[in-house]
């Protein structure tokens, strides 16, 4: 019974250690895959669009009016409104609204009477749609993007191109991350195809840009992937200790039974074989008989037999 119970030790440790590895590599597998999965920006655009023409649906809509747009539950935490403005009117006067400031001189491509502009603030979404190799973003996506509008319809989600012979247009990110101080954020423009662009802020935490898209402050992510690094060999090096202190442990144990083997086996020779019984001489220990096999015979005796 006790070797058996020993055996079930080394199994329980061996299906511990198992587990702990499995457990450790999907997890790892897991957050990698986390950190690094993203979405399509483009499908989110479009999305939204339709968000905002289904909600302004029915509605009475007037130019140059900022309408906030109803977010379905499952991307709560975003925040996105629309305007529709005249082109001659953005023309002369540009825009100045929440994070974006439009100068005058704007020009849509392909030429439309109304423009309509859809702000987007990703906020807790943003890593999710948006990854920037080496970089960490100290503020939320916003972006800006511009589509024909009618009439009788606020958005046909049509994007059109806007560009400006003026000035810069300007994006102020309010809501920025607390960083190291001695570390200027820089502004990133993040494009369609995933390209990104970096330009140095030219007020605190105010970018300027020539076109729409989706925009950022960022700050190298050198210092954190060092910290994430030195978790990581922390992290092996307790598993590293965890695995040598298992299999120190199972040949303690293998040991014993083997020990308690050997035991066994000797007793079970010694139940078959006869007993002798023992005397010490000195600190010697020896195996003494107990009867005497073959009678001793006197020398006169044996010549006394042989007819002497």
């Amino acid at each position: 019974m006790g070797i058996l119970h020993k055996w079930w030790q080394v199994k329980w440790l061996i299906i511990n250690v198992v587990s702990f590895f499995f457990f450790f590599f999907s997890s790892s597998s897991f957050v990698k895959g986390s950190n690094f999965t993203t979405y399509s920006h483009e499908s989110l655009d479009d999305l939204l669009c339709k968000q905002a023409s289904n909600d302004m649906k029915g509605k009475s809509i007037k130019t140059g009016i900022i309408y906030d747009i109803s977010i379905p539950p499952n991307m709560t935490g975003m925040e996105v409104s629309v305007v529709r403005l005249r082109a001659f009117s953005i023309w002369f006067r540009g825009l100045n609204h929440s994070f974006l400031i439009l100068p005058p001189k704007i020009v849509a491509q392909p030429s439309r009477k109304r423009i309509a502009i859809l702000y987007e603030n990703l906020g807790k979404w943003s890593n999710l749609y948006f990854n920037i190799s080496n970089y960490t973003m100290v503020a939320p996506i916003v972006g800006f993007i511009a589509y024909s509008s009618s009439e009788n319809q606020l958005l046909d989600c049509e994007k059109i191109k806007i560009g400006t012979q003026g000035g810069n247009i300007s994006i102020r990110f309010r809501n920025v991350s607390s960083h190291p101080k001695n570390v200027t954020p820089l502004c990133a423009r993040v494009g369609d195809n995933g390209s990104v662009e970096f330009s140095n802020m030219t007020k605190p935490y105010l970018c300027e840009a020539q076109n729409q898209g989706h925009y950022t402050l960022v700050i190298p992510s050198s210092s954190s992937s060092g910290k994430e690094s030195s978790k990581l060999w922390w992290v092996l090096g307790f598993v590293i200790g965890f695995v040598v202190l298992v299999l120190l442990g199972l040949i303690l144990v293998a040991m014993k039974i083997i020990k308690r083997r050997k035991i066994k086996e000797m007793e079970k020779v010694s139940e078959v074989e006869e007993a002798f019984d023992t005397f010490w001489i000195g600190d010697t220990k020896l195996p003494s008989a107990t009867m005497i096999r073959t009678q001793p015979s006197l020398e006169n005796e044996y010549h006394y037999r042989c007819g002497n």
